[in-house]
């Protein structure tokens, strides 16, 4: 992994916007509907060559594929793994919650317009195991393509992978006997995609908001410690997939949502993000 030490290196988050007609098809795929498979994969392959070079020409020094073969960055792992099925129902968003008239100033805004349910996602109902490489496959020979073809000047690429913690607060679990079965399950599985990412020879970057963003959504109403104990299970499961792979092979990206939420600051919260930084140190 390059630092910026002549100068600031720039990247972004990893999922950049997808071509209407694609973002269409991924909703149906993601939904179980029939779609031609062979005109989504050409224009996933389409998609991901506008956006690599959208990246070259603004000067993006690390650069991905951004996401455009995913129908979102988590809920994409149900075409590649076992044991999910069904529909979760996840909480909402607290801080947006404890705001009626904007949550629903919000909704009507992207009511009709988003493709991918990411609050009633499939839930684990069997064993989950990684039973399917080639869409992951198929994705990397996509961007190792388009990158051989434009030649851009990235200093570094990368590819995104979900950590298991927000797989598993978002695709809730109905099979397993607890929620630390289901997380190592998640992470043995995520092992499979992670160590690929990073031996096709680009960064492998875990999208991990649940470490910061659980605690207004599952852990909303509970008590602080119960919020860090799931961030300490999850940091373990995560040093679990990746242990095979060199620690400068991997990024990790954490957030509150990407989501237009008000921002709400209160002793609670300051008292959360104290922990949170000193939990991440620690590990």
């Amino acid at each position: 992994m390059k630092r910026s030490e002549k100068r600031i290196l720039t990247t972004h988050a990893g999922s950049l916007l997808r071509p209407k007609a694609l973002g269409e098809m991924l909703g149906r795929h993601s939904r179980h509907e029939a779609v031609d498979a062979a005109a989504m994969d050409r224009a996933i392959l389409d998609a991901t060559r506008h956006v690599v070079k959208l990246q070259a020409d603004c000067g993006i020094d690390v650069a991905n594929n951004g996401e455009q073969a995913r129908e979102s960055f988590f809920t994409y792992v149900q075409h590649r793994m076992s044991g999910f099925g069904g529909q979760s129902d996840r909480p909402g968003f607290a801080d947006m919650r404890a705001y009626p008239s904007f949550l629903e100033m919000i909704m009507t805004q992207i009511r009709g317009r988003v493709q991918v349910d990411l609050l009633h996602a499939p839930k684990a109902i069997g064993a989950v195991q990684y039973t399917d490489r080639t869409a992951l496959d198929r994705e990397c020979d996509d961007f190792a393509k388009v990158l051989a073809e434009l030649k851009p000047a990235f200093v570094e690429t990368f590819m995104t992978a979900p950590s298991p913690g927000i797989i598993a607060a978002a695709m809730l679990n109905e099979h397993y006997p607890c929620l630390e079965d289901y997380v190592t399950a998640l992470a043995d599985a995520l092992r499979v995609e992670y160590e690929t990412i990073v031996a096709r020879g680009f960064l492998m970057q875990i999208d991990a908001p649940d470490l910061a963003m659980e605690r207004h959504v599952t852990y909303a109403q509970r008590p602080l410690k119960e919020f860090v104990g799931f961030v300490d299970l999850v940091i373990s499961a995560i040093n679990r997939a990746i242990e095979k792979i060199p620690p400068d092979r991997v990024r990790l990206h954490v957030c509150w949502g990407n989501y237009e939420g008000r921002t709400i600051t209160t002793s609670r919260s300051k008292r959360f993000c104290r922990n949170c930084t000193r939990l991440m140190l620690a590990h």
